[in-house]
């Protein structure tokens, strides 16, 4: 009799795709959830970097000297222009400061052993012909938290995006 039974349910095929997609769906969804982690950590990073840019060039150009912008100032319009970024000006660290030697200038190290933020905001948009080093970082927390994407996470599990530019001062 245990035969009979065991021939049958090896000829039962009702069910079998429930089981495949059942050892299937794990992988499927975290791949899917990893391309959407993935696609908007780099949508906010080219909106932080292109915002950067933009708006250092105000520093650049004098235009930031002539209106007196603060870091305050600065961090608003950094944050105005990226999309749907909420709590931005409170999150966003900024770090403009005057660069005697352009051959020692190096970013700084935004992030220490136990995965605090190291930044130090400034906010020294030099004179004419001066060179500018203008950083900006962001914690960004995990759109879907199932897993680390990079070792290097702050202690909360955010990621630390970091945009910079360096330029020289037009005349003003």
């Amino acid at each position: 009799m245990r035969p009979r039974i065991v021939h049958r349910l090896l000829k039962d095929k009702s069910g079998v795709a429930a089981i495949e997609f059942a050892l299937l769906a794990l992988p499927l969804f975290v791949l899917i959830f990893g391309i959407v982690e993935l696609s908007a950590m780099f949508f906010v990073n080219t909106a932080l970097d292109s915002s950067v840019h933009k708006n250092a060039r105000l520093i650049k150009t004098g235009q930031a000297a002539e209106q007196k912008m603060s870091l305050t100032t600065f961090k608003a319009r950094v944050c105005g222009d990226m999309v749907y970024m909420l709590n931005c000006e409170k999150k966003l660290l900024v770090s403009a400061t005057v660069i005697t030697d352009v051959s020692t200038a190096g970013g700084m190290t935004p992030i220490d052993s136990e995965g605090n933020v190291t930044v130090t905001e400034s906010f020294n948009i030099g004179y004419g012909s001066d060179y500018i080093l203008v950083q900006a970082f962001l914690p960004w927390p995990p759109v879907v938290n199932l897993y680390s994407l990079s070792s290097r996470t702050l202690s909360d599990g955010s990621y630390l995006l970091g945009a910079s530019t360096l330029f020289r001062n037009e005349p003003f």
